[in-house]
């Protein structure tokens, strides 16, 4: 036998030896197609409805957000604990990686702090109304409600009061859309221009005429003659500011955070309206008089009316209103009928309960941050829900200040150095050769507050003794900055020294 047959012959033997792959798999009723889940056959929007499909959504949003309590409280609640009143930045250059001291690394960090606080106070809005800390919550707030924040850096060279060139414009994220004439532009998607890997190279930003109602129709009659074709970069700098949080593979635009409880918040708005009807209905007397000839009743009563003192003839006691608790006696043949409404249910109470629980998880809320309603709560349960809110808080946070104001600051800090505002340390490595290192900072948010600030004073004070935290962290949570307070008490400490000396200490009279 030729040994070319024998290794063909071991071949198939070796191929017969290998155990198949085609085992069964568990059953997932999940994914059958028969069952109690046979009828669940989810569809997913197609790329050529995403646009009306997410402006609809954002509309209802928007809605929302003017006219329903419980949406307007959850956003307010989350935008008053993510940002309040603004950040504090604090300037962080990596001294050693630098090659500087620790004092000139405060010189260079008290310099662009103090370059921030003038731009942010009067230069950041382009005009001059907002400060930039008024922009975060407005970012914020459109970021949770609409599902995305657009502002425009601007360049505003024809001022020459300004100290600061750079200035930023809120755009409302609806006027972010595909012109009707490019529609089926294979690189574009929903207003975005970008590249094979989804990196955004232009904005499309519609500027319509005034007399065209673009945000009304969903800017979809708008050609491209009449938006702006906005570059995302200009060199190393952001030319637009679209955040948004992604949730979702491949997602170029964001979605409210109010879409999956969308439904809850405008039906119990519903219910709340209709049981309030019901209670005017209930505490009204309402009486419906059955006749025989309604049609000739009526107009009787109103040819003998008294058009002086403006009531029926008493010859014929017909009336269309009446005083709360007035008792009217009817003609022969008459029989009055009590209009009347059920009170409400015993259980409408805790069906709203539930309900604005319902909605307050699907945004990531408890249910108290929502409602402000802590009447059923004690201390534990009360802290354990803040401290679940500040999770989302302090993620939202951070999401912020990464994705707008680190950015903001690099732009501010660089025309700083560029107009000479700031001075760098001889010898030091250039502006431009370090930019990460000079431009480091921390961001200080507004303080979390104490439920019983006793008990969590006492729980730092322990935590530091035990050196499981450091007073900059301890401070930071209340929305301070250790230097400032460390400065601050030792100047009240001079104070105190130079208006009460320590007297000199007396003697014991044994002595």
């Amino acid at each position: 036998m030729h040994s070319s047959s024998l290794r063909s012959k071991g071949v198939v033997a070796r191929r017969r030896t290998r155990v198949s792959r085609r085992a069964p798999h568990i059953r997932r009723e999940a994914g059958a197609l028969t069952g109690r889940v046979g009828g669940w056959n989810p569809h997913r929007t197609p790329l050529a409805n995403e646009s009306g499909e997410r402006s609809t959504l954002m509309a209802r949003a928007e809605d929302l957000l003017g006219n329903d309590w419980a949406a307007k409280s959850v956003v307010d609640s989350m935008c008053a604990n993510i940002v309040g009143p603004g950040f504090k930045p604090q300037s962080r250059p990596m001294s050693k990686r630098l090659g500087i001291t620790e004092t000139q690394a405060r010189d260079v960090s008290e310099q662009m702090e103090w370059v921030w606080t003038q731009w942010n106070t009067s230069e950041a809005h382009v005009t001059g109304k907002l400060t930039f800390d008024d922009l975060c919550y407005l970012g914020m707030r459109s970021t949770l409600g609409l599902g995305e924040m657009l502002h425009l850096p601007t360049m505003q060279t024809n001022d020459t009061a300004r100290l600061f060139s750079l200035a930023l414009q809120e755009v409302h994220p609806a006027r972010l859309s595909t012109p009707s004439d490019m529609s089926m532009a294979p690189n574009m998607r929903d207003g975005i221009e970008m590249d094979g890997v989804g990196k955004p190279f232009f904005y499309w930003i519609a500027d319509p005429a005034p007399l065209i109602s673009g945000l009304d129709t969903g800017l979809g009659a708008v050609s491209a003659n009449q938006y702006v074709r906005r570059p995302a970069r200009i060199g190393h700098r952001p030319n637009v500011f679209h955040c948004f949080r992604a949730e979702e593979n491949e997602q170029v635009r964001g979605v409210s955070s109010l879409a999956a409880g969308a439904k809850l918040y405008r039906h119990l708005n519903d219910a709340l309206d209709y049981e309030l009807i019901g209670q005017i209905i209930a505490s009204s007397l309402t009486v419906f008089m059955e006749t025989q000839d309604p049609t000739g009743a009526l107009m009787n009563a109103m040819a003998n009316a008294d058009q002086n003192s403006n009531t029926f003839d008493r010859s014929y006691p017909q009336y269309q209103a009446m005083a709360p608790g007035t008792v009217i006696y009817g003609a022969p043949g008459e029989r009055p009928h009590i209009i009347g409404s059920d009170k409400v249910g015993s259980n409408f109470s805790s069906f709203t309960e539930l309900t604005l629980r319902a909605a307050a998880a699907s945004i990531g809320m408890p249910y108290e941050v929502l409602s402000k309603d802590f009447s059923k709560t004690n201390y534990s349960s009360a802290r354990a829900a803040l401290l679940e809110a500040w999770r989302i808080f302090m993620i939202w946070r951070g999401w912020l200040i990464n994705h707008y104001c680190r950015p903001v600051w690099a732009l501010v800090q660089e025309e700083a150095f560029l107009r000479g505002y700031v001075r760098l340390p001889k010898r030091a490595p250039g502006f431009y050769e370090a930019k990460a290192l000079w431009l480091n900072s921390k961001w200080i948010g507004p303080a979390r507050g104490y439920v019983d600030p006793v008990k969590e004073i006492n729980a730092q004070i322990k935590a530091l003794d035990a050196r499981l935290t450091t007073y900059a962290d301890v401070i930071a949570e209340r929305g301070e900055d250790r230097d400032e307070v460390w400065n601050t008490r030792a100047h009240e400490q001079e104070a105190i020294t130079a208006l009460y000396p320590a007297q000199e200490p007396v003697e014991p009279a044994h002595a």
